[in-house]
């Protein structure tokens, strides 16, 4: 139970100060001390050495299945692959140097403009839709406790996440946004 409780509690710390990290407080805090440029790199650097101890509960939590089904690595491998192909199209809207922060001494045409094309016209958070696909890929795979448990978590910090990145790209973007918004479902496409 104790194991159980740690990958819990592992989230909660990461997804808060990962929360704080990203606000403008942070930023502008960061400002004072390294040049824009690299705080991008630093955010990411900073979620990167967070996340390690969410992961090492996952991988020290014991594998308890939660029933007699022993899973399926044909229905878990295909959702994996699924949730990997999906959020590699969304990453392929973005410029991957700006996107984890490596240093840039311009701002791309892209980065001021909404996404509304390819996954995105589907749904508002594609790189969210893959983790989670990939996730219930995980727990099809090894249908464990600590599999659910770490799933669940997942998904509670990716909606608090897009909750506050949905503020921060309505102050960006104002009408055009929320007209997006209305328009394009989150998480669960629509055809």
């Amino acid at each position: 139970m104790t194991a159980y409780f740690l990958i819990c509690l592992s989230w909660t710390l990461f997804g808060a100060f990962h929360s704080i990290t990203a606000t403008n407080w942070f930023k502008n805090l960061c400002f004072r001390y390294v040049p824009h440029c690299y705080y991008r790199l630093l955010y990411n650097g900073l979620a990167l050495f967070t996340f390690i101890p969410v992961v090492q509960t996952l991988r020290l939590a014991p594998a308890e299945p939660i029933g007699d089904w022993i899973g399926s690595v044909w229905i878990g491998g295909y959702l994996l692959a699924v949730g990997a192909f999906i959020s590699f199209i969304a990453l392929r809207k973005y410029d991957l140097a700006e996107f984890i922060g490596w240093p840039v001494d311009h701002q791309t045409a892209a980065h001021n403009q909404l996404q509304q094309s390819g996954l995105f016209g589907y749904v508002r958070h594609p790189l969210y839709l893959g983790a989670l696909v990939g996730l219930a890929g995980l727990i099809a795979l090894q249908p464990y406790w600590k599999h659910i448990l770490f799933s669940l978590a997942a998904f509670g910090y990716i909606r608090i996440g897009i909750f506050y990145e949905e503020r921060k790209l309505i102050a960006t973007f104002g009408r055009q946004y929320l007209q997006y918004q209305q328009r394009v479902p989150m998480l669960v496409p629509t055809f």
